[in-house]
């Protein structure tokens, strides 16, 4: 682990095993006072519990912090049914019936493919909204044409006959990852920006790199063309939109989607574009992020 804000933070934790109707076993973390307001915190492609170290650090004093492994993550376990938005929806509702008490109500927040994880969940489950779910964030994600819309490949928008095919083919290769030393240029500008902490590069290269090649692949097909925009026709609750200025993987322009579509129902908060920021904006500016969670918990 790098030093400073990305230690794991030294706080008690309870550990509850969620299995889903599937068999995975998803390991769930459940931080801070009984009685507070509840914040769960979804991870994306490749992460696990400790991506949110800056985040369950800084909330887990005032807040009743939830955080669990995607599947196949961490220390989460498959199951039969593989990686599509339809199943982790699923997995997130099942967390939430298993560790959220009886009525009580959380705030969501997904980054990434934990965004389109929340948004698959109001997809198939829209009755949790306003029910179980007080209020969500999405960050960095993408709510359809994931292939279409991200920038790490050219031509975004264009040219799908060459860049949907060259997505899935890059998806299907079984590779371990090169050491940080030798591809820290080419992760810097596809997952981060030129101004991220080299403290933050190092983190989320460990965070990531820990993912197993055949378990990357299995995420990666499940994004090619997945579709959750009507989804966000299932939240009903206010919702808080952050991108990074500079974000590549999910453009500026995917989430200025996502925020019309809650503005036209009267239920952005707001959108957040956080300059000089790429991905990884959690990490990035990790102040900035936990200050506009903490400004939906309390609006």
């Amino acid at each position: 682990m790098t030093v400073g804000a990305f230690d794991d933070p030294d706080i008690a934790f309870e550990v509850t095993s969620v299995t889903t109707e599937d068999g995975a076993r998803l390991h769930v973390r459940t931080y801070g006072p009984p009685a507070a307001p509840v914040i769960v915190l979804v991870h994306g492609f490749a992460c696990r519990v400790e991506y949110w170290n800056p985040q369950i650090a800084a909330l887990s004093g005032r807040y009743r912090v939830i955080a669990y492994d995607q599947r196949g993550l961490g220390r989460s376990t498959l199951g039969s049914h593989g990686v599509t938005a339809a199943v982790l929806g699923d997995d997130l509702a099942a967390v939430l019936q298993a560790v959220l008490p009886s009525g009580r109500r959380a705030v969501l927040v997904g980054h990434s493919f934990g965004g389109i994880t929340v948004m698959a969940m109001a997809q198939r489950h829209p009755d949790q909204f306003g029910a179980r779910v007080a209020k969500v964030l999405l960050a960095n994600t993408v709510a359809q044409r994931f292939w279409a819309q991200t920038m790490a490949l050219p031509f975004a928008g264009r040219y799908r006959a060459l860049r949907r095919p060259l997505l899935v083919g890059v998806s299907r290769l079984k590779f371990a990852l090169p050491p940080l030393a030798v591809s820290r240029g080419a992760f810097r500008w596809l997952a981060m920006s030129r101004w991220a902490d080299p403290a933050a590069v190092d983190f989320a290269w460990m965070v990531m790199s820990g993912c197993a090649p055949a378990v990357r692949v299995l995420w990666a097909a499940g994004l090619v063309d997945m579709d959750v925009l009507a989804g966000l026709d299932g939240i009903t609750v206010p919702t808080t939109v952050v991108v990074g200025a500079l974000d590549r993987l999910t453009p500026p322009a995917a989430s200025q989607q996502i925020a019309e579509a809650l503005t036209n129902r009267g239920l952005l908060h707001r959108l957040v574009v956080l300059p000089s920021c790429g991905h990884c904006s959690n990490l990035e500016a990790p102040a900035a992020f936990i200050a506009e969670i903490e400004d939906l918990v309390g609006r």
